[in-house]
């Protein structure tokens, strides 16, 4: 295995605890939230919700960027920006003591967010490999 696989495997087994409490925690909400929901449904029950499904979702998107990173493969700049906003929008309104139980993961993410942008930077200053075997050749030549 791997630096980087080794890695990536502390860091998952050091937010286990914070992913099952966070997954059960966060399901449990939304299905109390949903329950409750009448009809219109006030904002501050939309903001939970979409707080909630965000802050879920932001789980598969850390594993994502990690699988990309293996791969020493930068995702577009969008990707780190995306899984930023979708896991911090729970954080902000609920206070950060809740990041303290997966404190690993979130500076796992800081780091590959960063590594992502700039790997993404440098591919796309990098000249594109030529499409054909012999780059000095014209094409319209024998």
């Amino acid at each position: 295995m791997t630096g980087r696989g080794v890695v990536s495997l502390l860091v998952w087994l050091s937010c286990v605890p914070g992913m099952f409490v966070h997954s059960t925690l966060g399901t449990a909400l939304l299905g109390m939230e949903l329950a409750e929901l009448a009809w219109p449904p006030s904002w501050q029950s939309i903001g939970l919700l979409c707080a909630v499904l965000a802050s879920l979702a932001a789980w598969p998107m850390l594993g994502v960027l990690n699988l990309r990173w293996l791969e020493n493969r930068p995702l577009h700049w969008r990707w780190p920006l995306i899984g930023t906003l979708l896991a911090t929008c729970w954080m902000l309104p609920h206070g950060w003591i809740f990041a303290l139980f997966v404190a690993p993961g979130v500076l796992f993410a800081s780091y590959l967010c960063i590594w992502h942008v700039l790997g993404w930077r440098r591919a796309q200053r990098s000249p594109a490999p030529s499409s054909r075997a012999d780059p000095e050749r014209p094409v319209d030549a024998p």
